[in-house]
């Protein structure tokens, strides 16, 4: 079973028995939260700086944790698998991957790339490709929405991270993760076709803890 460092040093995808939710909270909590990632994101001959920053309350939804329960617990129930509540509960082991794929082994399976190439996150932060997004372009037609779209190929995949910006917080919050799968009946990918590319350079990563 690998441990946070361990998914931090890895150079292939782990198998996702060789990982748990909370390692992952772990990975988390170590790679991604304590910093303010700054860029320079340039379109059309204009730059601006933008500063992202990861929190604890999104870190559930950005595995698709809420997505699983949904249908499977009381809506009642449904805090304790999104957010803070999310959050704590998978660091007091209540929630782990056995669970969800026993609440719902279907909608993990959907969800289960974001897992096994989560440890990339702090990668495709470093050296993002990048567009404006726009959800009205994909063909067909998606949920999936944000202002601005970071991705990356690895492995044969396309590993996307949504950000927007939060007037709350004062700076760019992950808004959704996930993977597009490529093969030889799929080479493009739907959700950075036709998107308006920008260029977009890491200036620093600043440790707030």
């Amino acid at each position: 079973m690998y441990s946070a460092t361990d998914l931090n040093n890895l150079t292939i995808k782990p198998k996702i028995n060789d990982i748990t939710l909370e390692v992952l909270r772990e990975f988390y909590e170590m790679f991604l939260y304590p910093f303010i990632f700054t860029y320079t994101v340039t379109a059309n001959n204009s730059s601006r700086k933008i500063k992202l920053a990861f929190n604890t309350r999104n870190f559930c939804h950005l595995l698709g944790v809420e997505s699983i329960a949904k249908r499977s617990v009381k809506y009642s129930d449904l805090h304790n698998y999104r957010g803070e509540d999310g959050w704590n509960n998978i660091k007091n082991g209540l929630i782990d991957i056995k669970q969800l794929k026993q609440l719902n082994k279907k909608q993990f399976n959907n969800v289960k790339a974001k897992y096994v190439y989560f440890y990339l996150l702090p990668s495709l932060l470093e050296n993002p490709l990048a567009v404006n997004y726009n959800k009205n372009k994909v063909k067909p037609p998606t949920n999936i929405d944000c202002e601005l779209l970071f991705y990356s190929t690895y492995d044969n995949a396309v590993i996307h991270l949504g950000i927007d910006w939060d007037s709350h917080e004062n700076y760019y919050i992950p808004r959704i993760f996930f993977v597009e799968k490529l093969r030889k009946s799929k080479t493009i990918d739907i959700h950075t076709e036709n998107q308006e590319q920008v260029t977009v350079k890491k200036e620093d990563r600043i440790i707030l803890i």
